[in-house]
């Protein structure tokens, strides 16, 4: 009975539409989670797919090696999740909603984000040997 209650937690916990996206960033998505993602928002296909597609672009402009296919790279941003990026994008899109694009900027600007610096991480990159 117990085994059959913790399956029926673990199931409604994995359905929770507050799980979605929790997926590393160096990872892609299977068609179903991607499916279901969207599912809960538009935003993973209209905004955080293209934004992905974006750095693994940029990974590809490195003269020093393709940073988004490296196990040391991907360990550094290891913690960043397709979610997370979500997120971001919500975040960044509500604040140029409200002050505007230019003020919403500075603000960015004034932040640490993890997404902003392996964008820029993904261009100058150079794993280091000991």
């Amino acid at each position: 009975m117990r085994k059959l209650l913790l399956l029926v937690i673990l199931s409604t916990s994995c359905d929770n539409s507050d799980n979605h996206g929790n997926l590393s960033i160096f990872n892609e998505p299977s068609d179903e989670q991607l499916s279901n993602w969207i599912e809960i928002d538009s935003a993973y296909i209209s905004m955080v797919q293209p934004m992905v597609d974006v750095y693994r672009g940029s990974a590809k402009l490195n003269f020093n090696g393709n940073p988004w296919e490296n196990k040391n790279f991907q360990s550094k941003y290891s913690d960043l999740t397709w979610r997370g990026l979500y997120d971001y994008v919500k975040y960044f899109t509500e604040l140029y909603n409200d002050i505007g694009y230019e003020d919403g900027e500075k603000v960015l600007d004034s932040l640490n984000n993890r997404f902003d610096q392996m964008r820029d991480d993904l261009i100058i990159w150079k794993e280091i040997e000991d």
